[in-house]
């Protein structure tokens, strides 16, 4: 029943986009750079961060599992610790897929952003990922670079709260208070209707 984490092979594959959009136009322009992704994951300060942070939710999830198993161990016939611990490990399944993506979606954002940058001011026209090249000089390697600038970025990883995988700052406020004005807008569009149809 143990939830493991493939979190490097995922991110790899996430960021791997970033080099499926650009290959297209990689034979047709100068100024190509090459950025080894799976190192800057691997390498990487906010990469660490962020399976340090799943690492802990998992053994957070792993550490109420046994103590459910250890339950059943103990009392095999019984089926209320057994149906806990299949709703349990059900739970713990979805909720790290949540907490994964949106630790992928973070990863990505960031270094997209950086990697943007990065070419803009270095005058490059395109960055690929190393893993779609077949084969490059080692100076068009950017890599270091790279995960240099990614280490100057600031990143908090929190738990994706229960209310839903996007609100992960400050948003549920002003989603409550957007739910709040509409019933009471509701009303209103309401009751220039009720006269007409008693008038009808």
């Amino acid at each position: 029943m143990q939830i493991r984490l493939f979190l490097p092979l995922i991110l790899v594959l996430s960021l791997g986009l970033l080099a499926c959009q650009q290959a297209d136009n990689a034979a047709a322009k100068p100024g190509i750079a090459v950025v080894d992704m799976a190192r800057v994951m691997r390498d990487s300060e906010p990469g660490k961060a962020g399976v340090k942070f799943l690492e802990g939710l998992q053994s957070d999830m792993q550490e109420k599992l046994t103590g459910i198993q250890n339950r059943l161990e103990a009392k095999p016939d019984d089926a209320e610790a057994q149906k806990e611990l299949q709703a349990t490990y059900m739970e713990a399944q979805q909720r790290m897929q949540a907490e994964q993506q949106n630790v992928i979606n973070l990863l990505y954002d960031t270094m997209q952003r950086v990697i943007n940058a990065y070419r803009a001011e270095k005058g490059f026209s395109v960055v690929l990922n190393a893993e779609a090249v077949v084969s490059f000089d080692s100076g068009a390697d950017v890599t270091g670079d790279i995960i240099a600038a990614v280490n100057k970025q600031k990143m908090d990883f929190k738990p994706v709260t229960a209310s839903g995988a996007a609100s992960n700052a400050a948003a549920p406020v002003p989603q409550n208070a957007d739910k709040a004005d509409s019933e009471k807008d509701a009303p209103a569009d309401k009751k220039p209707e009720s006269p007409k149809n008693g008038k009808k």
